[in-house]
């Protein structure tokens, strides 16, 4: 079973007071869903900041440690580059 946040409509830009909302939002969902793979629409994000890449790859870690798996969908080309700057383009769908 799949658990669909979309991430993109609510935060365009994953920067400053915007990180700290979609770290809470991540850290939540992370907690409260009954879910097998949590997936990340990005859709409409044009950027991400390392707060926020640090938050997804900890909930990946989190997730991965409860046999669980965190997906990203619809990732525009410059976060793309991030998540392969970073070597975690394993979680793009």
């Amino acid at each position: 079973m799949r658990q669909v946040l979309d991430i993109g409509r609510r935060y365009p830009e994953i920067t400053g007071p915007f990180s700290d909302a979609f770290t809470s939002e991540l850290n939540n969902a992370c907690v409260a869903g009954n879910f097998t793979a949590l997936v990340l629409d990005l859709s409409g994000t044009i950027v991400i900041n390392s707060l926020a890449m640090s938050a997804i790859f900890m909930a990946h870690q989190k997730l991965q440690g409860q046999g669980k798996s965190i997906q990203i969908i619809n990732a525009s080309n410059r976060v793309k580059h991030l998540f392969r700057m970073v070597n975690m383009l394993e979680l793009l769908m």
